[in-house]
């Protein structure tokens, strides 16, 4: 009798609790009699003319992946880029997403991504309707619709708010206002989640416009009072007045980012300066992506693995697993992709409650 197979491949920028997702995927395909295989390095891996892939088993799957960040399959963005940047059609990497899959002998596959990975599968699912995908959403920007939240956004969070408190500390010895540069892409709830959970004075996101000037009257009011220091968090795609974020091109063509973020931390400071008061910026990058899996990205990655290999199991395929007030649940990928990206809005309770802490979070 012909044994069963599942691939399981982890595309886009990486995480914490992408390992935990695999681990649960696992143990739930190996009780329902199915042989899981890891598929490397992402949706290029697949598209490869020999798919690259190991074969999953106990010990590569034991309990350390729970705490571990990163990928053990690797992950990738270079393959989705591609399709902008060298001249892949849409149409060849949907052919050549398909006859990997087909190549692999799978009765399935779990592709954990963010949103650009949704899409790509919503686009190979166009004309191949006969493949079985679920999609985990995982991205520390949690900016995928449709979930309240998304694999590897808690643990940065708490990665984000364990640097500010060590900032704190300087940012009191020296009475500076510090400027702390997050990640988030276009949207701003690293910056709100990590600027609530650690007394941020000031969150700045790109949902809503801000006055520099609000900005700069809020730094010296913490120094008129009993503060001595200020904290300002800055999610990386903020744009200000004469600075403005760059595209990047490649052989004259639009990388698929699109932009490259970074520096408006900086552009900050300088501003803060001129109101006499010293001030400094920390960017924290990619260490954002890494650090020990929060116990919310264990769990949620385990729920989402479980619940992936159950809905091919029951055939119930071209599905988005959510996370939606404490459950569990599926949306169609084709629904989706008609509205991919999650922003603030200003009724979310996040702006709502920063507003009524005091803190400047721009116009709203």
């Amino acid at each position: 009798m012909k044994s069963r197979r599942i691939g399981i491949l982890t595309s886009g920028g990486d995480c914490s609790g992408l390992n935990s997702a695999i681990r649960a995927t696992y143990i739930r395909a190996k009780q329902l009699g199915y042989d899981l295989i890891g598929i490397t390095r992402g949706l290029r891996g697949l598209a490869k003319d020999e798919p690259s892939y190991v074969a999953l088993n106990d010990q590569l799957c034991g309990d350390s992946m729970l705490t571990s960040g990163g990928s053990i399959l690797y992950s990738d963005t270079k393959f989705m880029a591609s399709t902008v940047e060298s001249g892949i059609s849409v149409a060849d990497a949907r052919k050549a997403l398909s006859n990997g899959y087909k190549k692999l002998g799978l009765d399935g596959l779990i592709c954990v991504g963010g949103d650009g990975s949704v899409q790509l599968i919503n686009e190979l699912l166009n004309d191949n309707e006969d493949l079985r995908i679920v999609v985990i959403p995982k991205t520390i920007d949690n900016d995928v619709s449709g979930t309240d939240l998304a694999i590897g956004f808690q643990t940065s969070v708490e990665v984000v708010v364990s640097a500010v408190e060590n900032i704190i500390s300087t940012a009191k010895s020296h009475e500076r206002a510090m400027v702390v540069e997050v990640m988030g892409r276009g949207a701003g709830h690293i910056a709100i989640n990590a600027g609530l959970s650690s007394g941020a004075d000031v969150i700045l996101v790109p949902e809503f416009k801000y006055d520099i000037e609000k900005v700069k009257s809020k730094v010296m009011s913490c120094f008129n009072g009993e503060k001595n220091y200020c904290i300002i968090i800055v999610a990386e795609s903020v744009e200000a007045s004469g600075f403005k974020h760059k595209e990047e091109v490649i052989d004259g063509v639009v990388k698929y980012t699109h932009v490259v973020y970074g520096g408006i931390g900086q552009h900050l400071v300088n501003r803060i300066k001129e109101t006499g008061i010293d001030s400094r910026c920390v960017t924290l990058g990619h260490i954002q992506r890494g650090g020990k899996t929060s116990v919310i990205d264990r769990t949620l990655g385990t729920m989402f693995g479980v619940e992936a290999v159950n809905l091919i199991d029951e055939n119930n395929c071209g599905k988005l697993l959510c996370y939606v007030n404490n459950k569990i649940c599926a949306i169609d990928i084709r629904d989706f992709v008609r509205n991919p990206t999650k922003t603030l809005t200003r009724d979310d309770v996040y702006v709502r409650i920063a507003k009524q802490m005091g803190v400047y979070i721009g116009e709203t």
